[in-house]
């Protein structure tokens, strides 16, 4: 690898392992940092007669349609949404540690990313469907069921007043009423939910060994860093 390549994945990883530790810490990434990681984009230009314009351009729309499709349905938080941006532009260009294959070094690279990240949280959400689903409420559609069991799982409210960045899937109201959603919003508080929900505790409306459907505010960064150092380090196999 030349120099410039190898000052990119540098600044690369840095940047994605001091963001990935604030998503893990705080689930938010100050806007401002993106300021500071910005200039990353400069490599795009220094790559710019090294790229296969028709491949790149093509991997760089469809990644950024997929990314603002997960950000419209609150999969992806802004933080994410900028973090992509940055990283595919400034790794445009990107020559693997065992070598490089059709895929790689000709401007797939921002669609091998996504790829690479996605694989590990589907095969967490599979994992879990298989663990949960015969858990999930019988009167329920199995698409429903499936839905919830691939992202949720069941903890007692006593767990859940103790959680951190989880959020609750089971609403009861004032009423002590249930129902089941299937997806929480980013926006929302975990915080609140909890004060709302210890509220109804005092109440005598729940019980501390009451279970109830939560999901995890999973967060992303983490497994952005992951299928970046799958990029960096295997390329992307190649039957061509």
């Amino acid at each position: 690898m030349d120099g410039l390549i190898l000052l990119q994945i540098f600044l690369s990883f840095v940047m994605l392992i001091h963001t990935s530790y604030l998503d893990i810490k705080y689930r938010e990434v100050n806007p401002k940092i993106w300021l500071i990681y910005s200039p990353l984009i400069l490599f795009f230009f220094i790559n710019f007669q090294r790229l296969n314009l028709f491949l790149f351009s093509y991997s760089y729309i469809i990644s950024s349609i997929l990314i603002f499709i997960f950000y419209y349905f609150s999969l992806l938080g802004g933080a994410d949404l900028f973090l992509l941006l940055i990283l595919n532009l400034a790794n445009a260009h990107v020559r693997s540690l065992l070598g490089d294959s059709y895929f790689i070094n000709s401007g797939m690279e921002p669609l091998i990313v996504i790829i690479y990240s996605l694989i590990p949280i589907v095969i967490v959400g599979l994992g879990n469907l298989l663990f949960n689903l015969h858990k999930t409420p019988k009167d329920m559609s199995l698409k429903t069921r499936m839905t919830l069991a691939f992202s949720g799982r069941q903890m007692t409210i006593k767990e859940f007043l103790n959680s951190k960045f989880v959020f609750p899937l089971t609403e009861i109201d004032q009423n002590g009423s249930r129902q089941v959603r299937l997806s929480f919003s980013i926006e929302e508080d975990d915080s609140e939910w909890r004060k709302r929900y210890e509220k109804l505790l005092k109440e005598g409306l729940i019980r501390e060994d009451d279970k109830i459907w939560v999901a995890w505010g999973v967060p992303v960064i983490p497994f952005i860093l992951l299928g970046y150092s799958l990029l960096v380090i295997f390329g992307f196999p190649s039957v061509i």
